[in-house]
């Protein structure tokens, strides 16, 4: 689980901000969407961002998705650029720093990197079992075509084997825990490889990886899958779609013979074939009998709902984390709100962060004042800032959601009058 993050000079984000997902003090609801990961620290499973359109909003997920990535994506080319430098625009130049603390299986494990375009410039990775911070490794640049300066914590117990085989293959545009994604390893490295593993398959990018994911394909694997199509089926049922069941049904009669050839034949992938080849036929059911609706014909609530569900599967089944952009579009609010309710009450140590403008979930008694943030830019220097409401001192019985409403918490468009003067002379 996440515990901090901050991040300077990236996207819109110019000077340094901070994102704690630790709660404070106050114990409402904290056992239902917190979780203790030690004795007496709290970490929430939601995290929650608001703000005006083109705020920076997103930008704080990319960024949370950016610092995982330089983790576990290597890179094969030692003359590429760093993949996640992206400064803000008037900071070309500068290196973007950043910086995580997050638990897994009650270890902590706090990380820091500086890099610029063309290489790491640092790294620093700690990790605390007990009581005292060790070292898990560090790492300098040492110039163009050199490698990089890397030590390893006695307390890893690396031979020097192991050692040499990832500084060798550790160039100076990735980090060197992304080097195991290109070595083998032997098992003394088991700790390294299993923080690889849990960063590279359960901390997921923006909206699920940025695979574009084929429902056709998703769900001809939910089919296959026993337990996972009845967690469906109960869920669409449970969301009042009068759905029964789901299927993968030939759609090849809506195409012309010779093209259906054409597609078979093809160099196309397999999973693309398939996707045009069939269909997702839904059974709803009625008083006067069952009917089949294929996925066009479905309304877009249902199929977001229906896509949805396969990381609600994670988040229940494992601990996963998981960053969504707009989190209910295209949803009824009830049916986001469901959602979420959902991942809190099944969830172990799952954690779920998303943007929204739906300001009726500051009024669910679910939310706690500590894991929403308020989002601004500056007007005079497009620079992002973010406000965790629980630091701005509000009264315990002041209403968020009036508050916001009325603009009293900021992180809203300024609009002014819906009058346009002169506007019948433009």
């Amino acid at each position: 689980m996440i515990h901090s993050f901050y991040v300077e000079n990236y996207l819109s984000i110019k000077d340094r901000q901070t994102i704690s997902f630790a709660t404070t003090v106050d114990k409402t609801v904290r056992d239902l969407v917190a979780v203790e990961v030690k004795p007496n620290v709290y970490i929430n499973k939601l995290g929650i961002f608001y703000g005006a359109n083109a705020s920076g909003k997103s930008n704080i997920l990319y960024a949370l998705e950016a610092i995982f990535s330089l983790l576990c994506v290597t890179s094969y080319d030692k003359d590429k650029d760093v993949a996640q430098y992206m400064p803000f625009a008037l900071c070309a130049d500068e290196p973007t720093n950043m910086g995580v603390v997050f638990y897994k299986d009650g270890v902590k494990y706090s990380y820091e990197i500086s890099y610029c375009r063309t290489h790491i410039i640092s790294e620093k990775f700690e990790y605390c079992r007990s009581r005292s911070d060790a070292e898990f490794y560090t790492r300098e640049y040492v110039g163009v075509d050199k490698q990089p300066r890397v030590t390893f914590g006695g307390t890893l117990k690396l031979s020097a084997k192991t050692r040499n085989a990832i500084v060798d293959n550790t160039f100076n545009n990735h980090t060197v825990l992304s080097t195991l994604a290109k070595v083998s390893l032997n098992d003394n490295a088991s700790m390294m490889i299993d923080l690889y593993n849990w960063v590279k398959n359960r901390v997921h990018n923006v909206d699920g990886d940025y695979v574009s994911k084929s429902m056709i394909i998703e769900i001809n694997k939910v089919c296959n899958d026993s337990r996972k199509k009845q967690f469906y089926l109960t869920l669409l049922n449970k969301a009042d779609f009068n759905i029964t069941n789901i299927s993968i049904v030939d759609n090849t009669n809506e195409y012309p013979s010779q093209l259906v050839e054409q597609i078979r034949s093809s160099n196309m992938p397999d999973d693309e074939k398939f996707s045009i080849l069939n269909d997702v036929s839904f059974t709803n059911h009625s008083d006067n009998g069952d009917f089949e609706v294929k996925s066009n014909f479905q309304s877009d609530g249902t199929k977001r709902f229906t896509e949805l569900m396969d990381y609600l599967y994670d988040l229940v089944r494992e601990n996963h984390i998981y960053l969504f952009d707009e989190l209910g579009n295209r949803m009824h609010y009830d049916l986001m709100v469901y959602y979420i309710a959902l991942m809190l009450y099944n969830s172990d140590q799952s954690q779920l962060f998303f943007t929204t403008h739906n300001i009726l979930l500051l009024e669910e008694d679910f939310i706690r004042r500590d894991m929403v943030y308020l989002v601004e830019k500056d007007k005079s220097n497009a620079v992002s800032s973010y406000t965790r409401v629980s630091d701005m001192g509000l009264h315990k019985n002041l209403s968020l959601y009036n508050a916001y409403k009325i603009g009293r918490l900021g992180a809203k468009p300024d609009l002014g009058s819906p009058y346009l003067d002169n506007v019948k002379e433009c």
